[in-house]
């Protein structure tokens, strides 16, 4: 009968064995910049206008966006950007789980799906938000459209819930049965997950974000960025560690 280093590749991962280099390192290293990008990105926009509420007045809402439009279109840059560096922190972040879970597994799937729902109503957000300042930017916005695009932008941002709460679901059951990743994230992901989902409620509301739905709600928004960026920092901390029963 032969040793085991004869009868194993030197490569091979082995019962908690952990690798932090190559391509799989690279991968995460890369998943955690973009990750820190876009925490970085989104603390950056609390400091610029925000766009008129729902309830403005129509009259009013051409001359609040013409008042700080280069402001406004800063905002809308750095939005973009941030959805560029969550796709890649998505890519990363699915891939740290399916090692873990393995090819078939159902949790790291529901992360990318939901993740790339979520970021594609970021996008149409940002759409409808380029086309309200272009608008509002233009000889003589119309105020009835200016008002629709408003409303349109508000629900979609709503529809995000849904998609954000299945992420984090699915990033919690993946961390807490693999351990891809510390078990304190999959708790603090499950926490996410919870919050977002009493927020739903909030929806249906007259004036959505007010009372405590929208305390709720803002309360999983910070716990969203603050697992993005405690994510970011392990996966930068260690690149390619395998799950300890791999």
């Amino acid at each position: 009968m032969g040793s085991r280093e004869n009868s194993e590749p030197l490569d091979s991962p082995t019962f908690g064995h952990v690798r932090t280099g190559g391509a799989t390192g690279r991968s995460n290293r890369w998943a955690a910049v973009a990750g820190l990008g876009f925490a970085a990105v989104v603390v950056a926009s609390f400091f610029l206008p925000a766009q008129p509420s729902i309830d403005s007045p129509a009259e009013g809402i051409a001359a609040q966006l013409a008042a700080d439009l280069t402001a406004h279109q800063l905002s809308l840059l750095l939005g973009f950007l941030a959805d560029v560096a969550f796709l890649v922190f998505l890519a990363g972040l699915w891939s740290r789980l399916r090692r873990g879970e393995g090819q078939a597994g159902m949790f790291a799937a529901l992360v990318l799906i939901a993740g790339a729902a979520v970021v594609t109503l970021m996008l149409v957000s940002g759409g409808l938000s380029l086309a309200l300042v272009q608008h509002a930017s233009g000889g003589q916005p119309d105020p009835a459209v200016l008002s629709a695009l408003i409303a349109l932008n508000a629900w979609v941002g709503s529809a995000i819930l849904p998609a954000s709460a299945a992420m984090f679901l699915g990033a919690a059951m993946a961390i807490l049965t693999t351990r891809a990743l510390p078990r304190w994230l999959g708790w603090l992901a499950a926490a996410t997950a919870v919050l977002l989902l009493i927020s739903l409620a909030g929806v249906f509301q007259s004036t959505p974000g007010e009372g405590v739905l929208g305390i709720i709600g803002f309360s999983g928004f910070l716990l969203f960025l603050i697992w993005v960026l405690a994510t970011s920092i392990v996966l930068l901390l260690r690149p390619g560690r395998q799950p300890g029963g791999a």
